[in-house]
């Protein structure tokens, strides 16, 4: 078994004492649950730098490496910030956790290195990108929770999403200042993206399919948040068209990438 196997195994063993807990309702927000997160995030960033050790290679694996480490720092500080929002582990971790199973069958598969136009502006472009699909993966999870909550509340059966996931108000607050942060980050991705494939070939815009799938979830965020704004939306009509700009940047960049690197490489 090669090192960056076991590495991947490592990663997903430190996720699950916390999903264990988080799904039992016992997770609180202690000196132990910010240890156990934060070495997660580390452990998860150990592993996507263990990918990209001899240069950009940066196959569908990695990708999907790098959104969980990026997530989880995201959820750091999110948690920070908001009292309630650890109560997202219950949703987040599992969800990592199925990521991280998808990594480990397809780590056989790399990328090659792409033409890079200016190798900081190519930096620059790959954080901001990491940076967005790590914060509407937030906002998608809580998007989650204002549906399972609300449709608890409608049932009438609000036993363990009441005692696990965050109040209603507070998932519906988290969703949208979420996704105003994921649209401020894809804006800049996007005009990095451009400036860098300007300096790479020359054109401003290469429609690629990566591209429209971004451009495509990008409008669905600033049409939400203009909605938002002008009607008030909330709830799981707001949670649904989350969702719906989440799918679309993850066919746009896991997505791509599985069709590229495993589908067709």
């Amino acid at each position: 078994m090669s090192s960056h196997i076991s590495l991947q195994i490592i990663g997903l063993l430190s996720l699950l004492p916390l999903t264990a807990t988080a799904l039992s309702a016992r997770l609180q927000r202690n000196i132990h649950f910010w240890m156990l997160l934060l070495g997660c995030a580390v452990i998860c960033f150990g592993v996507f730098g263990r990918s990209v050790t001899d240069g950009w290679q940066a196959g569908f694996s990695a990708a999907l490496w790098a959104s969980m480490a990026v997530s989880l720092m995201v959820f750091i500080c999110v948690a920070i910030v908001n009292a309630e929002a650890y109560r997202l582990s219950a949703l987040l971790l599992p969800y990592l956790i199925g990521l991280g199973l998808i990594a480990l069958l397809f780590s056989a598969y790399a990328e090659a290195a792409p033409e890079i136009g200016s190798a900081a502006w190519f930096q620059v472009h790959v954080l901001l990108a990491l940076a967005s699909y790590g914060v509407l993966t937030i906002g998608a999870i809580a998007g989650l929770a204002v549906l399972i909550q609300e449709r608890a509340l409608k049932r009438r059966r609000t036993g363990w999403s009441e005692k696990t996931l965050p109040p209603l108000s507070t998932a519906e607050d988290l969703q949208i200042k979420l996704l105003a942060w994921a649209a401020a980050f894809m804006a800049a991705a996007l005009a990095s993206g451009f400036a860098n494939s300007l300096m790479g070939n020359g054109t401003w815009l290469e429609l690629s399919h990566k591209v429209l799938l971004s451009i495509l979830a990008f409008l669905v965020l600033v049409t939400l948040l203009v909605v938002h704004r002008i009607t008030g939306m909330r709830g799981r009509r707001a949670a649904r068209w989350v969702l719906v700009g989440y799918l679309l940047l993850t066919l746009g960049y896991p997505g791509v990438k599985f069709v590229k690197d495993v589908l067709i490489g």
